[in-house]
């Protein structure tokens, strides 16, 4: 049996068929960061730091409208923005109408202003209602050219510079200043975790953010190296069948058991390795991401989780890549070559992923002690239940139990194929694949 692991981990090795998989998620995950973040900060900056165009209608019947504009162009370099006054006669202030939008574009259009993204009208009664310090009514029209992740950010410094004009207007003769009215408190903000008695400073929703992206996103990268892992077993007991090697297998004298198992530790051994290459590819990913300019703070793991829930999760991982790779074997046995057992994979490799999400973002706290012991049992559950149990509390004392369950499952199947591992239950069982491939 071991010269049985020997070949296969060697085999394995020299299959580019098999390392190519792995080679690619290793590269893509940090190409993709690198093609987010640089449009993702480019747009910060642009959402920042580019002036705004800013077409202005005034129907205004009092002079209020226009001291607003005088006070835009005062701080027009500190907001970014440039001012057009338009001219519409006959303009009816009606903001929610689409007659009105539409006579306020062909204007733009006429007057050849392609560089305005965004149309304020201010209305008649906006002097009357500013003297008596009422809330005021405006119509503001984006142009929307092309589409933007921060676009949206732009129309934030017109409206927040009427805000600050209009606060600061309603607050003249008073000794009350504007700043003092929008932000009225100072806070330092810190989250206790009640289960962990840790304490987080910062923002609660940038910590909550923080912790829900970690218990998310981790469970994410688990599912995409095990579909790789079942790929990878898949077509490594497939090419036994394809070039009919497994034929002389089966003639070998030791038990259909021990050749499964020997060509699943081989497999995994080689997985490991595999797996490996994806998660230094996630962590380059993610090192990416949470550079200045991408908004992507995280609060560290090793804070909130303990050194033995870490190694049980690990042991946990390390059980699901096992049970995945089970799987592929069970799967390239069932298969005449490797285009069936891609065939196979593929459907199988999405189901993977629905269990894992469905725990990802349900709230584990609400499910009864059977059906939580059920996840905890599970491979494809068990990993992904842990990292958000562990985050928020501590791993329960059954854990271990939870895990032999696992690794049990993985072994049981490997037995009961065992069972039906024979030349001709094979071959019955390919032929009916063949012929369901062909329809």
């Amino acid at each position: 049996m071991k010269a049985l692991i020997v070949k296969e981990f060697k085999d394995l090795m020299r299959d580019p068929r098999i390392w190519i998989p792995f080679i690619i998620s290793a590269i893509i995950l940090p190409i993709m960061g690198l093609v987010i973040s640089i449009p993702m900060k480019q747009a910060v900056e642009e959402a920042m730091h580019e002036y705004v165009h800013v077409g202005v209608v005034v129907l205004d019947e009092g002079d209020e409208a226009y001291r607003m504009l005088e006070y835009f162009n005062e701080n027009k370099d500190q907001f970014k923005i440039v001012i057009h006054e338009l001219s519409i006669p006959n303009l009816e202030f009606k903001p929610i109408e689409e007659s009105f939008v539409r006579r306020i574009i062909e204007a733009v259009e006429e007057n050849g202003l392609e560089n305005i993204g965004m149309v304020l009208v201010i209305p008649p009664d906006f002097s009357e209602k500013v003297a008596k310090k009422e809330k005021v009514t405006l119509g503001i029209v984006m142009i929307v050219r092309e589409i933007s992740f921060f676009g949206g950010f732009k129309s934030y410094r017109i409206t927040g510079l009427i805000d600050r004009y209009l606060g600061e207007r309603y607050l003249e003769g008073t000794n009350i200043t504007l700043s003092l009215v929008t932000n009225p408190s100072v806070s330092y903000s810190s989250s206790y975790i009640a289960s962990k008695n840790i304490v987080i400073f910062g923002e609660p929703s940038a910590v909550l953010t923080s912790l829900g992206f970690a218990s998310f996103f981790i469970p994410i990268i688990l599912m995409i190296v095990t579909v790789s892992v079942m790929q990878m077993s898949a077509t490594s007991m497939a090419v036994e069948n394809e070039e009919k090697t497994l034929e002389t297998l089966l003639t070998f004298p030791i038990s259909r058991t021990q050749i499964l198992l020997a060509k699943l530790l081989g497999s995994f051994a080689v997985s490991v390795i595999g797996s490996a290459l994806n998660v230094a590819g996630f962590i380059a990913y993610m090192q990416i991401m949470s550079s200045p300019g991408t908004q992507m703070g995280m609060v560290s793991m090793n804070v909130l989780i303990s050194t033995i829930d870490l190694v049980y999760i690990l042991v946990s991982m390390i059980a699901t890549i096992f049970f995945t790779a089970t799987l592929g074997l069970v799967i390239g046995a069932l298969s005449s070559d490797v285009r069936i057992a891609g065939t196979i994979t593929g459907p199988l490799s999405m189901g993977i992923f629905v269990p894992g999400y469905f725990i990802a973002f349900m709230d584990i706290s609400k499910f009864d002690y059977l059906t939580r012991t059920i996840f905890y049992a599970l491979p494809l559950t068990q990993p992904i239940i842990m990292i958000k149990q562990a985050v928020v509390s501590s791993l329960p004392l059954e854990t271990p139990i939870y895990l032999a369950t696992s690794i049990a499952i993985s072994f049981l199947i490997i037995v009961i194929t065992a069972r039906i591992f024979s030349l001709e239950t094979l071959s019955n069982l390919q032929r009916k694949l063949m012929r369901l491939k062909r329809r």
